[in-house]
């Protein structure tokens, strides 16, 4: 398998050829120590890694032509119901919002199976299903979890966070009177 075979601390692929992982990424700072990370634990392991820098539009472009190995970026439901994230390893969405080009025709049956099902113990059963499906198989790995906290000084009127709407902020007013 991939293991090292000559000795030199590295893992080659099973035909004798260095393994080599490909990571894409932006420059940006965020972008740049999540590289050093995945870096840093990849060599501890005997794994290479080359890191190609792209600007975020480059490398969704290549996202979408199949052409990375590995890139990551955020990705937040628009409501909450969980089809939202089974819908990143359904095949046919391969290359938009599948783009690891997952393709299993068992998950592609549940996720069409829980997409045709009322809200219930059935469609949920569906959607387990398919979940432990994508976990088993991981085309993908959540890795960064981002939290929010908010501060609401007195005087600010209609403040609610809105999980699925990220622009919350446009519908806050400040009530000048309570500031003073």
């Amino acid at each position: 398998g991939w293991t090292d075979r000559d000795g030199d601390g590295w893992r080659e692929q099973p035909d004798g050829h260095p393994l080599t992982l490909a990571l894409a990424t932006q420059s940006d700072t965020l972008s740049r120590q999540l590289a050093e990370q995945w870096q840093r634990n990849l060599n501890a392991v005997g794994l290479r890694l080359r890191v190609d820098v792209a600007t975020w539009p480059e490398n969704l472009k290549r996202s979408r032509a199949g052409q990375l190995m590995m890139w990551g970026f955020g990705w937040l439901a628009g409501t909450p119901d969980g089809e939202t994230f089974l819908a990143l390893g359904y095949g046919p969405n391969a290359g938009q919002s599948n783009p690891s080009r997952f393709a299993l025709p068992a998950f592609d049956a549940l996720y069409e199976m829980q997409r045709s099902l009322p809200d219930g113990p059935e469609r949920l059963a569906a959607m387990d299903r398919a979940q432990r499906l994508l976990i088993a198989h991981m085309p993908m790995k959540a890795h960064v979890h981002h939290i929010s906290t908010d501060l609401v000084q007195p005087g600010v009127r209609g403040y609610h966070r809105n999980l699925f709407v990220p622009n919350f902020w446009l519908h806050v007013d400040v009530d000048v009177d309570v500031q003073r």
